[in-house]
């Protein structure tokens, strides 16, 4: 493994996107730099794998008493367990982590096939562990037709009543409004929020990258819904998103998702990943996230399932120490003193 060279770096999210996997957002330049603000430092790595090379950007962090770590979110990109398993990972001169924390996109499976030198992390950090991924490679025709026919229902009671989707600019006026219809959203369900600034600092930095758009659903001149979705070579994920309960009767969510699609088509978007839904064997009414899944499996009803955050450990005291108490007592110090989780 090594360091990448300035031309590579200049041409990151391209490497990213010609990985195995197709690339993910989380593994982009916009994303490690934004990263760089909230205590975590980039670290853009080629790695091999049987000859050929893997771009791998991963998220350095010392904590004391511990060391070292890496996290390569939504990494390595690689497109199986026996590519994962061949994967170098031979550190560059003068880095010794006492763990490197992982998640590649590959399905889960009863326990990790032979050959691979990781373990299953005691928490998984990104929350589209279970997800629904709509194939865009269809004709819009097609596409509407794969909806379940309530979901095609809502979206055309919603063009009907006046329900116009538009691209929007990251602008701080626009970013603000974002913000509130997630704190709209959030008093109904009751999930952390990170402030405001965190939010519109990623909005900004992947919008001016081209890695990121903003939507609002909009009746008249009043905004009942949004969505920032991003985009990585041919696949894009619905990253945020947030409604008023105001004129809910006019089901401004489907048409809002249903327009973010077309746009993707448009823009040559081949997979949209619409992130967390229950896992396929909790999926009952009594599951948090049952509202979430209700409303996405209108779009597609097949559950992806990941295998989850994984971790390698190079120093067997130092991650004991970690998962048994260290993890727990920085992610309380750092809910306390910033109001930020760790990752």
């Amino acid at each position: 493994m090594r360091y990448a060279t300035p031309a590579e770096l200049g041409s990151w999210d391209r490497l990213i996107a010609a990985n195995p996997d197709g690339g993910h957002i989380l593994q982009s330049h916009s994303w490690g730099e934004f990263k760089r603000k909230h205590n975590w430092q980039p670290l853009y790595l080629i790695a091999q794998l049987r000859g050929e090379e893997v771009a791998v950007m991963a998220l350095r962090r010392h904590f004391p008493a511990f060391g070292e770590m890496w996290y390569t979110p939504k990494g390595p990109g690689v497109a199986s367990h026996a590519q994962l398993s061949q994967l170098a990972l031979e550190l560059p001169p003068g880095r010794r982590p006492f763990l490197i924390r992982t998640e590649p996109e590959l399905p889960d499976q009863d326990g990790l096939p032979p050959g691979v030198q990781y373990r299953r992390a005691p928490i998984d950090i990104q929350i589209n562990r279970s997800t629904v991924v709509v194939p865009l490679g269809l004709t819009e025709e097609a596409l509407l037709s794969s909806f379940k026919p309530k979901t095609r229902y809502n979206i055309r009671l919603a063009q009907k009543k006046g329900i116009r989707v538009l691209p929007v600019g990251a602008s701080t006026e626009n970013l603000h409004i974002m913000y509130r219809l997630m704190k709209a959203t959030r008093s109904r369900n009751s999930f952390v929020l990170r402030e405001e600034s965190y939010f519109s600092d990623y909005w900004r930095m992947q919008s001016q990258s081209g890695n990121g758009q903003l939507f609002f659903a909009v009746k008249d001149s009043e905004v009942l819904a949004g969505a920032f979705v991003t985009f990585l070579g041919s696949k894009a994920w619905y990253k945020d998103g947030g409604s008023v309960t105001r004129h809910k009767e006019l089901m401004a969510p489907y048409a809002l998702q249903w327009e973010i699609m077309r746009w993707l088509q448009a823009h040559e978007i081949q997979s949209y990943d619409l992130v967390a839904v229950p896992p396929a064997h909790l999926l009952s009414e009594e599951h948090p996230l049952y509202g979430l899944w209700r409303f996405k499996s209108g779009f597609c009803a097949d559950i992806t399932q990941y295998i989850g955050t994984l971790d390698f450990p190079l120093s067997t005291t130092a991650y004991r120490g970690w998962t048994t108490l260290g993890e727990r007592t920085y992610s309380r110090l750092s809910m306390h003193r910033s109001k930020e989780p760790v990752y």
